[in-house]
Formats: structure tokens, C-alpha cells, sequence
């Protein structure tokens, strides 16, 4: 199905938000993919690629290749490698400067072993329910992980169920994938109620930390079934493993002894209130 980009008038993009740190060998088949998603779907997309501090040329490639193949690129790079959290920290910033309401972000790997093409999915599913979030899940039906490790597996796994077993959010069952759709209505009442607090993680925890910051808005979120192809990706994981167990189990603890709830949702999000556009990043491209 044909992404519908026109609603009421007004023409709606698609920006998907691309961390990068020493992706240089991935780019090409990624944007490949995003080029026909593009002339398949009829869609706008734009991407917002973040540099964070690489040491390869992943900068320059994603350049040559968003030219050579007609993707639409907004680069923006850090001078050096500040972590995964403050590369998303900085993509959604951006989206918020450049987009407009109506708009939706899609935030996911940049080394191709996560389908762009889901995202047809994803959107349909969040127009028909009206959905804030769409999490590209692997605890579903139809869901599949081919070439990671065993271990990396049954960590995720257990991590999933202790999460909703200790710190549920209703309609998620995948907490630590980071390839979501989110609708910009709900990243300005995000930006509005958290600010520069909404981003205090700097590693791969920054994507659970985010997820359970969002559930004091009370999101109504989907989960559509993903296959994750890791035998796809060209270089080796960057996750720090030992690291990222004990920043999940203190965000887990910290959200147990966290109260957490608005009182008054409505007075907080007026609706004229939620286009705020924050401050201007630095290092920009």
C-alpha cells in the first residue's frame, strides 16, 4: 500500500533519523534500499544522518551516495564520538527544526540489518489505530532474528520480559529495539515536558530510557513484527555488552522507585503549545 502523503492539504514527510559511527561500508546498500522504498511507496523520505565523530568516511560517503542516488540527506556531525544517546539526542532536535506537524520520524540502525521497507507497515498501522509510536518488535508473530548471537539473543529476550514484567508499557514487548516510527505531535509533547532532560543516557540504554519516559505521556503504541538480519551487518557490534546490562538494570530500578505520573496531561499539552521548536544545535552541516 502507497504511503498517503497529502492529508487536509497539507503534504506530510517522512524523516528517518540514521546514528552513524564508522558506517562508511553499510551506507550504500542502505540508501540503495531507501531509494526504492522511495519510488515504491510514492513517499517523501528525507534522512537525517548523524555522524557521530566517525574516523572512516562515512561522512563523505553518505554524501556522494544520497547525490548519486537522489536521497534526500540532511548531514549533521559531531566533532567527536559522544554515544548513541547523544546522536538521537541530536536527530530528533533536528527533526524538530526541520519538520513540520503533520510530519513522522522513523529512528533506526545505519548497518542495514533492519528493513527499511517495514516502514510502509508501520505507518499504515499508525494511521488506521492513530497510534503515537510503531516499535519494529522481534516478540511478535511472524517476528525473526537471523546471525546474532545466542547470547545477545537470550539477553534481549530476558530483558524484554523483565520490563514487562517490572516497568510494563501497554502494547510493548520489544524495549530495546531502537527502530520505532513516532509521530511528531508526540516528540513535541515529549520535547515540551522533558526538554533537555529527555536524553540523559549516552549508550544503547538511551532507547529504554526514552520508551519509559514516554509512558507518563500514556502513548497509545504498536508493535509490528520484524525479521532482523544481522547477517547483514559489515562490521562488528559497537555495544559495550557488560556496560549496557548495568545501565538497564539501574534504569529499571530508577523507574520502580519513580512516581512518574502527570496529574494534569491536559493542562500541560495545550495543543497550540506542542510545535515548540527548541534551541538551535551546534555542529551542523
Amino acid at each position: 500500500m502507497d504511503f498517503i502523503l497529502k492529508i487536509t492539504g497539507v503534504f506530510m514527510s517522512l524523516f528517518v533519523l540514521l546514528p552513524a559511527y564508522n558506517e562508511q561500508e553499510s551506507i550504500h546498500p542502505l540508501f540503495k534500499r531507501f531509494q526504492t522504498l522511495q519510488q515504491i511507496s510514492n513517499m517523501e523520505i528525507k534522512l537525517i544522518l548523524v555522524d557521530d565523530g566517525s574516523n572512516d568516511a562515512t561522512a563523505q560517503t553518505a554524501l556522494e551516495e544520497s547525490q548519486s542516488l537522489g536521497v534526500l540527506l540532511n548531514l549533521v556531525q559531531h566533532p567527536k564520538n559522544a554515544g548513541l544517546g547523544e546522536a538521537i539526542k541530536t536527530g530528533f532536535r533536528t527533526f524538530l527544526e526541520i519538520s513540520q506537524e503533520g510530519d513522522f520520524l522513523a529512528a533506526m540502525d545505519c548497518d542495514n540489518t533492519q528493513p527499511p521497507e517495514l516502514l510502509i507497515k508501520m505507518y499504515d498501522t499508525m494511521i488506521a489505530g492513530s497510534y503515537d509510536i510503531a516499535i519494529a518488535s522481534r516478540y511478535r508473530k511472524g517476528s525473526k532474528v537471523i546471525g546474532l548471537s545466542k547470547f545477545r539473543e537470550i539477553m534481549s529476550y530476558g530483558a524484554s520480559w523483565l520490563f514487562r514484567i517490572a516497568a510494563r508499557v501497554p502494547g510493548v514487548r520489544d524495549y530495546t529495539c531502537g527502530y520505532r516510527l513516532y509521530n511528531r505531535n508526540f516528540v513535541s509533547k515529549l520535547d515540551m515536558y522533558y526538554g533537555d532532560n529527555l536524553f540523559t543516557e549516552s549508550g544503547f540504554a538511551c532507547m529504554i530510557d526514552l520508551l519509559l519516559k514516554a509512558k507518563v505521556l500514556r502513548p497509545k503504541i504498536a508493535e509490528i513484527p520484524m525479521v532482523l538480519r544481522y547477517d547483514q551487518k559489515p562490521t562488528a557490534s559497537k555495544m559495550k555488552i557488560l556496560k549496557t546490562i548495568t545501565r538497564t538494570l539501574k534504569l529499571l530500578f530508577k523507574n520502580l522507585l519513580s512516581t512518574g505520573q502527570s496529574s494534569n496531561l491536559s493542562q500541560t499539552f495545550n495543543e497550540r503549545q506542542t510545535a515548540r521548536i527548541p534551541l538551535k544545535m551546534g555542529n551542523r552541516k
